[in-house]
């Protein structure tokens, strides 16, 4: 268990943020599908692994079951979409990268776990070989992890964080602790986050505040997040936002015909956007849909430019997901949508 200790000008500063965004999403999504005993993700698990990518050895290196993994979490957290987040990722410092690592190294030899990999050390070169192993591996597992419904569960996340805020506002952060049951217990004027086969530990915040964030693969405990580089920055507690199976099946989202979107878009563009949904580069849109690449291309650029999905390429492919609009324009929740969707 760790306790929080909280001053009075920490309780004024601690907030709700946004989501943690794809790519770290993916990377604590990396940590479950190792574990065994996972309970209402076992479908999920299952799956991912039937299908699990070549390179995924990359990011079990760094991101293993346990808490003994390296934390790009923070450097990145935020970008929204898997294309914002790779490009986060290869933006990150040298130093914040390096103290990371070397965090990392020195709390494993503590606990006598096994020292990292070699390659481990040239992650902090931003052109090198190991940086650019760790994209691929995130981008390459996050295909197969959400399935093409990042949108819809980023929209999820979105609307968890929105709720959580609205009980600070109109309620204060006891309540939203108390809500948070049985992940944290506010015993004033400490928080305490509970996490099995922790020691105690006391961290005191001396002023920095907190931030809770609500994360999907933040499972089974909440995670706390300390930024090395900015001794000033809140620090981040990551909490379950899924309490059973139930919560699951909603924030993955299954997708009945939705014959509004039908009407909004016609059978064709309607059918690419489902098809986009599950995740697919160009080509294999025009393969779903049965037209030629241009057509596919075509109908891929205008959903692009009505918000309805985003594009970036891999290697030679031109990859696309739904958005936050794309996705809810799917799940049929077109009532304040409104002239958010134009389409030519």
């Amino acid at each position: 268990m760790k306790r929080i200790y909280c001053t009075p000008d920490d309780l004024l500063r601690i907030r709700v943020g946004a989501p943690l965004g794809a790519v770290a999403e993916t990377m604590l999504a990396t940590r479950v599908v190792q574990r065994r005993n996972v309970a209402g993700f076992a479908g999920w698990r299952s799956q991912v692994r039937s299908a699990i990518p070549a390179n995924f050895g990359v990011l079990a290196d760094i991101l293993p079951a346990d808490d003994s993994f390296l934390d790009l979490i923070t450097p990145i957290r935020g970008a929204r979409s898997i294309a914002a987040g790779i490009e986060a990722l290869h933006l990150v410092s040298r130093d914040e990268v390096r103290m990371e690592v070397e965090s990392l190294i020195r709390n494993r030899a503590r606990e006598g776990r096994a020292p990292l990999p070699a390659w481990t050390a040239e992650l902090a070169d931003r052109d090198g070989t190991a940086r650019r192993n760790v994209a691929d591996a995130v981008e390459a597992f996050h295909s197969v992890a959400f399935a093409g419904r990042w949108a819809h569960i980023q929209s999820y996340l979105e609307q968890a964080a929105e709720r959580m805020a609205r009980t600070v506002a109109t309620e204060g952060v006891e309540r939203m602790f108390a809500e948070l049951h049985p992940y944290v217990t506010w015993r004033a004027p400490v928080l305490e986050v509970h996490r099995q086969g922790d020691c105690l530990h006391d961290e005191y915040l001396d002023g920095r505040g907190m931030v809770i964030i609500p994360s999907m693969f933040a499972w089974p405990q909440p995670l706390t997040l300390t930024s090395l580089v900015d001794k000033d920055a809140p620090l981040m507690v990551v909490v379950p936002v899924l309490r059973d199976i139930n919560d699951f099946t909603t924030a993955w989202g299954p997708r009945a015909t939705n014959e509004t979107l039908t009407a909004l878009l016609g059978r064709t563009r309607a059918a690419a956007l489902q098809v986009i949904a599950e995740g697919c580069s160009t080509t294999e849109l025009a393969r779903r849909l049965g037209v030629s690449p241009a057509t596919a291309s075509e109908h891929a650029s205008i959903l692009r430019e009505s918000g309805l999905i985003d594009s970036w390429r891999h290697r030679n492919a031109m990859r696309h997901e739904v958005t936050t609009l794309g996705a809810a324009l799917l799940d049929g929740n077109v009532g304040n949508l409104g002239s958010n969707v134009r389409i030519a």
